[in-house]
C-alpha cells in the first residue's frame, strides 16, 4: 500500500522571515514611488512656467505671423502711440483685419484693428488695440488685452550692418538719419515668476513671397 506523502508546512521561523522580507520590498517599493512622486511635484511649478512661456511666445509668433503675410498684410513697425496716459510712445504695431480672440469687445467686433504691444509693469506682456472703425479714436476708447503676467521686459534687438554686430536696446531706436524708427530684427521677452526666469528670443516676420521669416 503506497503512502501519500504529507505537505509540510512553513515553520515559525520560516514565516517571520518570509514577512520581514516582504515588508523591506513593501518599504522598498514606497520609498521609491514617494521619492518620485516628490521629484515630479518638486518640478511642478518650473513644467507649468515652460508651458505658459511656451504659449504666450507661440500666440505672440503667430500673431506677427498673421500681421504680416496674410493676403494684404502690411507687416509689423515702430511707432508712436498714445500710451494711455495722455502721452505716446514708440511701440510695435500692426495691423489685422480681424482681431479674433486677441480682442474681447464691449459691443460688437469691428474690422481693421491696429495693435501695439507692450509691456505693462503690473499687468505684464500686452495688446492695445482699437478699430479704424470706432467713432470716438480718443485714449478713452483704446483697449487693453493681456498676453502674460509673468514677462517683466522686451527688449529690442538691432542688427549693425558696417560693424557686423548685433545690439539689444531696451526701448527702440531711431534711424541714424532722420526720425523714422528703426523695426528691429528680434524681441527680447523676458519672462519671471518668482525664482523662476527665461529669456525668448524671437524673430520678427519679414514681407517677402514664399517666406516669412529671417
Amino acid at each position: 500500500m503506497n503512502r501519500v506523502p504529507l505537505r509540510r508546512g512553513f515553520t515559525l521561523l520560516e514565516t517571520l522571515i518570509s514577512l520581514a522580507l516582504l515588508a523591506v520590498l513593501m518599504l522598498t517599493i514606497n520609498t521609491f514611488l514617494f521619492s518620485m512622486t516628490e521629484l515630479w511635484g518638486g518640478k511642478r511649478d518650473q513644467r507649468l512656467f515652460d508651458q505658459h512661456v511656451r504659449a504666450a511666445t507661440r500666440l505672440v509668433r503667430d500673431t506677427l505671423e498673421q500681421a504680416t503675410v496674410a493676403p494684404g498684410a502690411a507687416g509689423v513697425a515702430i511707432k508712436e502711440v498714445p500710451d494711455g496716459f495722455g502721452g505716446d510712445e514708440p511701440r510695435l504695431t500692426f495691423l489685422l483685419p480681424d482681431a479674433a480672440r486677441l480682442a474681447d469687445w464691449p459691443e460688437l467686433p469691428l474690422p481693421d484693428v491696429d495693435f501695439s504691444l507692450y509691456v505693462d509693469p503690473d499687468k505684464g506682456l500686452a495688446l492695445q488695440w482699437q478699430s479704424r472703425l470706432e467713432i470716438n479714436r480718443e485714449q478713452t476708447d483704446l483697449h487693453a488685452t493681456v498676453l502674460s503676467p509673468f514677462v517683466k521686459s522686451l527688449a529690442y534687438e538691432y542688427y549693425d550692418a558696417d560693424l557686423k554686430t548685433w545690439k539689444v536696446e531696451e526701448e527702440p531706436v531711431r534711424e541714424p538719419a532722420g526720425t523714422a524708427w528703426r523695426k528691429p530684427a528680434r524681441l527680447h521677452l523676458r519672462f519671471e515668476r518668482g525664482t523662476l526666469k527665461q529669456v525668448v528670443i524671437l524673430d520678427l516676420p519679414i514681407r517677402r513671397p514664399g517666406a516669412s521669416r529671417p
